[in-house]
Order: structure tokens, then C-alpha cells, then sequence
């Protein structure tokens, strides 16, 4: 048996591999726009907690990629495979709280306040997109991953992006636009486990 991996940047349709046995999913939802004064919040992260059996996965499955908020302080937009849901960081505008969930994203921060930090603790370094900083502020961060962070070394299965700070973006994946920034935008990756007689 052997794993592959398929990210889901854009909006597509998943079809399970021949022979699969089972799928793990991790969904990010997208960060949050700033506005003028504050930042926004952190898209959540979602990932299956059994791994999910073929027999499950017969049919296609619609993937939805969450938007990061615009920098005018609207809301990140969900990202999901079928009815598995991240949900999007709030915009600046709505309040700037994280998305929430299990693995809820970090607040925006207010004007001269710091984006809210994410963590999942010490056993795991998945962790929802930080929050956006308000005014002068910094942004929060991912786990490890600090503010402004995007596209770390483990975004595909186990790492999401910084909040920005005041006039930065949202990192990739999730994270929380700062002041006056777009927030970061979600993805979607199944990660598969493969019969070896069926590999191609």
C-alpha cells in the first residue's frame, strides 16, 4: 500500500483512485479581509478524525475552495469536500472572528491590536489560519508558523498560514488578512491510501 496526495487549490470534483482502501481529509477554510481600522479572522481547519473507507467514496464528491475576504473587510468563504466543512474567517467589517470549529481560526485584531494566535498544542502542528492584525499591529500566528507565513513547508497536511500584519495579506493557506489586506485563501487536500497492485 502507498499514499498520494491531491491539493485542491480551485473549485473541482474528487474521484477516488483504483483500488483505494481509505482517504484522510484536510479542509482549510479561507482568512477573513481586513478593513480600514482591523484585521480579519482566520479561516478553521477541519481534518477527518477515522480515516474514511472506500465504500464511502463510490460516488464523485463536489470540492469547494474557500475566497480570501477582499481587502474591504468581507468574510473568507468556506472551503469543503462535500458536506465536510472549514468554515471562513469573518471579514473586519462582520467583527473579525476566526472561523470556527474544532480547530477554530484566530480573531482579527482591533485598531493597534495583534491578530489572535492559533495552536493545536504540542502533538500536532495543524492549526487554523492565525487572525489579522488591526492598525500598527502584527498579525497572529499558525502554530509555528508566524504572522505573514505563507505557503510553509507543510501546507499541504499539516500547516496553515500566519495572520498578516497591518497592510499584509493573509498567508496561504487561511490565514487572516491584516489592515486594509485580503485574507489568505483556503484549499482542500485528500490524501489517499492505495492497494500497491493498483498503483499506475
Amino acid at each position: 500500500m502507498h499514499a498520494q496526495q491531491t491539493v485542491f487549490t480551485t473549485n473541482g470534483v474528487y474521484i477516488a483512485a483504483p483500488g483505494l482502501a481509505w482517504a484522510d481529509i484536510i479542509c482549510r477554510g479561507a482568512g477573513g479581509g481586513g478593513d480600514a481600522t482591523s484585521g480579519g479572522g482566520g479561516g478553521a481547519a477541519a481534518q477527518n478524525r477515522k480515516r474514511i473507507p472506500a465504500f464511502d467514496l463510490t460516488d464523485p464528491v463536489v470540492v469547494t475552495v474557500g475566497a480570501g475576504g477582499a481587502a474591504t473587510g468581507s468574510d473568507g468563504g468556506e472551503s469543503a469536500f462535500g458536506d465536510f466543512i472549514a468554515s471562513g474567517g469573518q471579514g473586519a467589517t462582520s467583527g473579525g472572528a476566526g472561523g470556527p470549529g474544532f480547530m477554530a481560526g484566530g480573531g482579527g485584531g482591533a485598531s493597534a491590536q495583534a491578530g489572535e494566535s492559533t495552536s493545536s498544542g504540542a502533538l500536532r502542528l495543524l492549526a487554523a489560519g492565525g487572525g489579522g492584525g488591526g492598525s500598527g499591529a502584527a498579525g497572529g500566528a499558525s502554530g509555528f508558523v508566524p504572522a505573514n507565513g505563507t505557503s510553509p513547508a507543510y501546507w499541504e497536511t499539516n500547516q496553515s498560514g500566519g495572520g498578516g500584519s497591518s497592510g499584509q495579506p493573509g498567508g496561504f493557506p487561511a490565514g487572516g488578512g491584516g489592515c486594509g489586506a485580503v485574507g489568505g485563501a483556503g484549499c482542500v487536500t485528500v490524501v489517499e491510501y492505495v492497494l500497491d497492485e493498483f498503483e499506475e
